[in-house]
Order: structure tokens, then sequence, then C-alpha cells
């Protein structure tokens, strides 16, 4: 079945964009765009590239080869997401030589899918502060999401709390790495935030729906969706996928993609890749933000309403949850609801 593309993605000049037009354009309208012209003095741009084009590996085997990060494997599924692997940065980099080895070796440009791994979710920016990689582009500095993070720590309950806890020293700055015939399942990003992605080598494809059509890729119920778009999709199953309207683009080396709040994406690397991604939220989509909040917060309490009585903190509980799930909990909603409502928090209602 193939897919109904109609729209192409704009390409913008970020240098001749002033941000009133950003706002004006993009923001308000929730609409994506690719901006090019942004990064030419990113460090990244110098040190994560060979001469030829393609990723230093050797470089971040080098520098940052200790870091534990989590790898996707894109041939194995759990639920709707790609199978997680932990592993060190040189034992993915390794993998990865192995792997461009043997595709030189057999002289194919295609790798079986279960060959494939792709380093997703590394917070380089939070352990490796001092390195200064890139700066943020000045459309997406009023980024509340991580400026809230960079001051405030998720657990100060010094039982639980380590300085390296995944939840607990979490911002949403990332750096994803992988080789040709990488990708990302269908998804829109975490509690509907915005995100920029900033290609510093390679090269992606990326497909969009908006979210007044979310509903086309979804079942009849709207609690599964479509996993790959790609895939035979059952027209049992998701009768109005093949309704679906599309937009496409190619995302090149040196250019940033602007992703709207809420609307679905899958992305494919045509080459092999290295990108720096940020989710972000500020007044512009905070109430969407706050709406899939609170829904997510009333589904975990309905999820476990049946064990309420023998809870003795059902609160807390509740909100443990939310945040493994989310990874915001009680400080994160705390921050949207007293921007949003302008008084005090006292308790999700």
């Amino acid at each position: 079945m193939g897919l109904k593309i109609e729209r192409r993605v704009e390409r913008v000049n970020g240098k001749d964009l002033s941000y009133t037009q950003f706002v004006e354009q993009y923001l308000v309208q929730n609409q994506p765009v690719i901006l090019t012209g942004l990064m030419e003095d990113w460090r990244a741009c110098k040190d994560w590239i060979l001469e030829d084009g393609k990723p230093n590996l050797q470089f971040f085997s080098t520098h940052f080869g200790n870091s534990k990060v989590q790898v996707a494997d894109c041939g194995a599924r759990e639920c709707m997401e790609q199978k997680r692997l932990e592993m060190s940065v040189s034992e993915f980099i390794e993998k990865w030589v192995q792997l461009s080895s043997s595709r030189e070796s057999i002289c194919s440009e295609v790798s079986d899918d279960k060959s494939l791994l792709y380093l997703k979710d590394w917070h380089f920016v939070k352990e490796y502060p001092e390195y200064c990689a890139y700066r943020t582009p000045f459309f997406f500095c009023d980024d509340w999401l991580n400026m809230y993070l960079d001051k405030y720590d998720m657990h100060t309950d010094p039982d639980s709390y380590q300085k390296k806890n995944e939840i607990s020293c979490s911002d949403y700055r990332f750096v994803y790495m992988g080789p040709k015939g990488t990708w990302t399942p269908l998804h829109a990003d975490v509690f509907r935030s915005y995100s920029w992605s900033a290609n510093v080598c390679g090269k992606k494809q990326w497909f969009f729906l908006s979210p007044s059509q979310h509903h086309l890729v979804f079942d009849r119920y709207m609690t599964n969706a479509v996993y790959d778009i790609f895939e035979d999709v059952s027209e049992t199953k998701f009768p109005g996928f093949k309704e679906a309207i599309w937009w496409e683009c190619t995302q090149e080396q040196n250019e940033i993609i602007f992703v709207p709040s809420g609307w679905y994406h899958q992305v494919h690397n045509q080459e092999d890749t290295i990108s720096i991604n940020h989710n972000w939220f500020n007044a512009y989509n905070l109430s969407w933000v706050w709406d899939i909040l609170l829904t997510d917060y009333k589904q975990a309490r309905d999820l476990l309403e049946d064990i309420k009585e023998i809870c003795d903190d059902f609160e807390g509980l509740c909100q443990r949850n939310l945040a493994a799930n989310t990874g915001l909990g009680t400080r994160v909603g705390r921050c949207l609801y007293e921007s949003f409502h302008g008084m005090e928090w006292h308790e999700f209602s």
C-alpha cells in the first residue's frame, strides 16, 4: 500500500529568518520546517566528521568510549518500540565498524535489519558539559523544559537519589548515531513537546502526519498505532490508514528540522548519520503538554485503582508510574501547572 504524500516540508535559510517570523509561521501555525545555515560554527561539525563527510567513529571511541548508552535494535520490536540494549560507546562503535567492513566485503549497500543498531537518547550534554559540541539555535532557546531540568533535580529523596540515575539527572538533549538503514518507528514526541533535530553528518528521510489526522494510524479503539508505515498494514485493524495524507522531506547534512507538537513521524537514515536532538516546550505549546500530562496521570490512577486501599502511598506510586512512562514527575508537573494556571501547585485534579 503506497503512502499518500501530498506535501513537502519547506526549506528556509535560517539566517534570513527572524525570530518573529519563525514564531508566526511555524510555532503558532504548528508547522514543520527545515532550517539551513545555522551549524557552520559548531565544534561537532568539525570533530565528529572525517574529510570525506563520514562519521569520525574513532573520535567517539577515543574521547567518549566509556559512556554507557541505550542502543536500539532496529530488527527487534518490543510493544510499540524497538528493543533497547545497553552498551558502552566503544562497544557500539566496534559493532558499527564490523558492519561497515562486512558491507564493503560483499559490495552491498543494504544489510539485514537484524544487524542494525542505532544509538539513541544519549544525554551527551549532561555527561560532557565542558565539551560544548554545539550552540542551540536562537529559534529554540525559549526552552522551558531543559531550563527547568538544569536547575532542579527530578528526585531529591536521599534514599533513592543517585547522580547517574536516568530520571534524576535527565534532560531532553540527545545525540543519535547510526549506520545507513537504521530507523525510528512511527511516533509522536514525548508529552507532545516540540523537537528539533540537527544532522551533523548523513541524511535522513522524514514522513509526517499532522495532528488532525493522527486517528487514521490508530485502531478503532484508539489504543494501538501503526508501528511501521512501510510494513503490510492491516486494513482490518487500521481501516483509516490508507486515507492518511503525509508530508515528506529529506534532511541533508548541516540542516535542522523543526518538529511541531503532536505530529506523528517516522524517520529513516539514508546514510551513516549523527544527529543532535532536543525536546522542548514553551508558551506556544504549553496547553497541549499539560493536557497530555494530565491525561497520562489520570490513566495511571485508573490502572492502579484496584490497589489503592492497600497502598501506603498511592499518590507517590502514581507519580512514579507517570515518571517512568514519560520521564516526568511531580516536579515538572508543578512547573507546568504554575506556568499554565498562574497559581500554586497542590495536586493534580
